[in-house]
């Protein structure tokens, strides 16, 4: 009895030590908050102002913890001071919570009145943990914080040319100073428009492809400085997308942000074929978290159907309908419907605290959903892969797996076959599987000879790594004890 107890307390000093390193990899993730397009035409906010919306998503944020909050523009619906100033007091709450707010002017705060409240009451200025830069313009700005740095562009008067260049320039000058890992850029229209046709680059929206020359510009600075989203509001919807510069050299995605107006639109036609759908929802009121964790960035977006007025219901039922990704240290695979999974692979090198572990995938994207009508058109997986070192005890480096569900609102993904390497000499051998709560779960796995193991049949992607047997046993018996004591304290 003694024996085993003592066998039995190495293997939660050992669950210890493994939990402990995953907790330290992800002990400097924060999160940011957006909400889009705050605009109420019905009658039911302040000042053209949705304030009903605005309260219950800040909740969430707050619930959330983020660290701030951004707007890509549209901050009320008639321009008017009053409706500047009223976007600000409907913040209250964040403020009280310690939680600061970012805005940008959108095409309905685009008067001379307006912008001359915005650059006196918007513009943030640095402190202790937040460094902010502003344009020439006064009006643009980017602030800097936990080696993330987040351009925030202007809506650009009069969409002109001349202006696009100089907030171009102006970027390319903030993100040349490198002091940062991750970068953002935030605009309110759109590279691409779903239900508007004009867009950060032309107003008159009889094509979505003028003034190459500019948009050619624009993309490459994204590209140059490893930005690789691009937030933007506009079309009251969420949808995300692949954009490819004019001349064909260049990608981003695009991230049209689900509004929080009581004004819903429907995609147009003609869509653009420089544009790789990924994700399509209309008809919600939504918001999105980032968590950023050094190279690795995540994307939430949460939703509640609006109530039959178009404002917010009395006592909204958020719903998680999307999870994105990327890692600096990982790999992008746009899989088309119908395309091969084989062609996903990827692998960390030894070193700087990783083991050096390779996987590879097999299955078929057979399930994409579709666009809403009128354009109906066939999502792709933009499936992006990443490295976590890996803990004391493991036998591989943690890979974390993004864009593979088939549908919003559900994390099923088609059917597929992983493989990954293990650390030579390790034995009993298992691919493990992190769930919602941060436990771990054990999956069927066959062990190839070759180095490595797989393990079929899965239908979710998120978090793996390959442990051995004593590491195995372990974590089911940690699991078991944390389950006896809840069950104890309850």
């Amino acid at each position: 009895m003694h024996k085993k107890r003592a066998v039995l307390l190495r293997a939660f000093m050992m669950v210890g030590v493994l939990l402990g390193a995953y907790q330290l990899a992800n002990a400097q993730a924060w999160s940011f908050g957006v909400i889009s397009d705050t605009q109420d035409t019905i009658g039911t906010g302040i000042n053209s102002v949705s304030t009903n919306i605005i309260a219950a998503v800040n909740q969430q944020f707050i619930n959330r913890g983020v660290s701030f909050v951004l707007q890509p523009g549209d901050l009320c619906d008639n321009g008017s001071v009053a409706g500047l100033q009223t976007r600000l007091q409907a913040n209250a709450d964040l403020t009280a919570a310690g939680i600061p707010y970012y805005g940008l002017r959108g095409n309905h705060d685009d008067n001379a009145a307006a912008q001359a409240y915005f650059q006196a009451n918007y513009i943030p200025t640095s402190s202790s943990t937040v460094s902010v830069q502003v344009a020439p313009d006064n009006t643009s700005y980017a602030i800097t914080y936990k080696n993330t740095t987040l351009v925030m562009l202007d809506i650009l008067t009069a969409d002109s040319t001349g202006a696009m260049d100089t907030a171009t320039t102006w970027m390319n000058g903030v993100l040349n100073e490198n002091n940062y890992t991750q970068a953002f850029v935030f605009q309110h229209k759109d590279l691409i428009g779903q239900n508007h046709h004009d867009n950060a680059f032309e107003s008159d929206g009889a094509s979505q492809d003028e003034n190459p020359t500019e948009q050619n510009n624009f993309f490459q600075a994204l590209a140059t400085h490893n930005v690789r989203y691009d937030i933007c509001g506009h079309d009251h919807m969420n949808h995300r997308s692949i954009v490819t510069s004019p001349n064909g050299q260049y990608q981003v995605e695009q991230i049209i942000s689900q509004s929080d107006s009581t004004k819903y639109y429907t995609p147009a036609t003609p869509s653009d074929s420089r544009e790789t759908c990924i994700s399509d929802q209309q008809n919600m009121i939504g918001y999105y978290i980032y968590t950023v964790n050094g190279p690795e960035v995540t994307g939430q977006y949460y939703a509640t159907p609006p109530a039959g007025n178009g404002d917010i219901p009395a006592n909204p039922v958020w719903t998680l309908q999307d999870t994105f990704g990327y890692s600096l240290n990982g790999k992008e695979f746009i899989i088309a419907r119908g395309g091969s999974y084989s062609v996903v692979s990827d692998a960390i090198a030894a070193g700087g605290g990783f083991r050096g572990t390779s996987m590879k995938l097999a299955g078929t994207n057979s399930v994409t959903p579709t666009t809403a009508a009128p354009t109906a058109r066939a999502e792709a997986d933009d499936l992006n892969t990443g490295w976590t070192a890996a803990g004391a005890g493991m036998a591989s480096d943690i890979l974390t797996l993004w864009g593979m569900n088939n549908s919003l609102g559900s994390p099923t993904t088609d059917p597929y076959t992983l493989t990954m390497s293990y650390a030579p000499g390790a034995t009993g051998l298992a691919i493990e599987h992190q769930n919602a709560d941060g436990s771990w779960t054990l999956l069927p796995t066959t062990v190839n000879g070759d180095g490595t193991v797989s393990a079929s049949g899965l239908t979710f992607d998120g978090n793996f790594a390959v442990v051995p047997e004593p590491v195995t046993m372990t974590l089911l018996a940690f699991g078991g004890l944390a389950l006896l004591l809840r069950r104890k304290r309850q």
